[in-house]
């Protein structure tokens, strides 16, 4: 019988150009790249003092949106692969939170979808 894979997650994920900052008590926890984003977490890339179970407020920047500020949990982090990496968990505390993050990662998969279908028609005038 074929293994058949099951996605864990609920949200849907995007590669987004953003950053993110951590902060912790008033201070700046390490800005980080965001690898990967959906309304339930995100994948930073960076180095940072922060581990496993730590909380922190998370202000996303993303091009062409409003930063969004969020409750966030961190879930796993580490150096693998020679990159320090953590994946945060949201803790929205309003639905306003998640849609303004469901909104950013619409926007980047609409974004790559547009990238797709222009290189598709220029392959086909080839």
């Amino acid at each position: 019988m074929a293994y058949v894979g099951f996605e864990r997650r609920s949200n849907r994920r995007a590669d987004v150009p953003a950053t993110a900052v951590l902060l912790r008590g008033g201070a700046a926890g390490g800005r980080f790249d965001v690898a990967n984003l959906s309304a339930a977490g995100a994948l930073l890339i960076g180095a940072s003092e922060l581990g496993r179970g730590d909380h922190a407020l998370l202000r996303l920047e993303a091009p062409g949106c409003e930063p969004v500020v969020v409750h966030a949990r961190i879930v796993r982090g580490g150096d693998g692969d020679g990159v320090n990496a953590l994946a945060v968990e949201f803790r929205h505390r309003s639905p306003d939170t998640e849609d303004a993050i469901q909104d950013v990662v619409l926007s980047a998969l609409e974004e790559d979808a547009r990238s797709s279908r222009s290189v598709l028609a220029e392959q086909a005038e080839a």
